[in-house]
């Protein structure tokens, strides 16, 4: 009985190693374009609910430390010094000081989606867990446990490219059991972006409300 424990915590180690290995290589792969765009699809749900799902699809712009968010609803442009949120429906601009991702709240990607790309072993522990298919790729399954047990999400389980490191979806399991599911496609690297598309100008909404809380 104490080898089969033994073999299966060897076991596990080696999958926790191969899990951080593929993680650092996603990290690295990104972190090394100066440039890319992709787009995605963010639906939300909720296992309890009888209410359809809720879904949103836009585009993501990263040019080094600066990212453009479009989506049907907002608009959202980080220019390197503050962040610009307007937002369709009230016709209002919010500016903003930059803040990291509000990982411990399940906010990975919409408060700062360049950390998205850059790695999860400070916050999480991983575990590897099959190679499988999605959509047309052959992708590592990986979930991440994160390390403080306060947030309001248990798990999360993403799926990379095997022959790219590029994320194709991330799934965020809420412990009240909403579910968040990211997807992402048409992935260029190293795109030839305008630096135009990282310049926020309010002249463009004059009748839109600004509201500045760069404090």
């Amino acid at each position: 009985m104490l080898l089969t424990l033994s073999m299966g915590f060897y076991a596990h180690a080696q999958e926790d190693a191969k899990s951080k290995s593929i993680l650092e290589k996603v990290a690295s792969t990104h972190n090394k374009l100066k440039t890319f765009k992709v787009n995605f699809k963010f639906t939300s749900s909720n296992i309890g609910s009888k209410e359809p799902a809720r879904v949103e699809s836009g585009k993501l712009l990263i040019k080094d430390t600066k990212y453009h968010l479009t989506m049907p609803n907002s608009d959202i442009v980080f220019d390197g010094k503050s962040v610009y949120n307007y937002l369709k429906e009230p016709n209002e601009i919010n500016i903003t000081k930059p803040e990291p991702a509000k990982i411990d709240k399940g906010d990975f990607f919409f408060s700062n989606p360049r950390d998205l790309f850059k790695g999860y072993n400070k916050n999480f522990k991983s575990s590897f867990i099959k190679e499988t298919s999605i959509n047309k790729y052959q992708c590592y399954e990986i979930d991440l446990y994160p390390i403080d047990l306060k947030t309001n999400y248990s798990r999360i389980r993403m799926h990379i490219d095997k022959a790219t490191y590029q994320l194709i979806d991330i799934k965020l399991f809420q412990k009240d059991g909403n579910q968040h599911l990211l997807e992402f496609s048409d992935f260029v690297a190293n795109a030839p972006l305008d630096d135009k598309e990282f310049a926020f100008d309010t002249k463009k909404y004059p009748n839109a409300e600004v509201n500045d809380m760069r404090f």
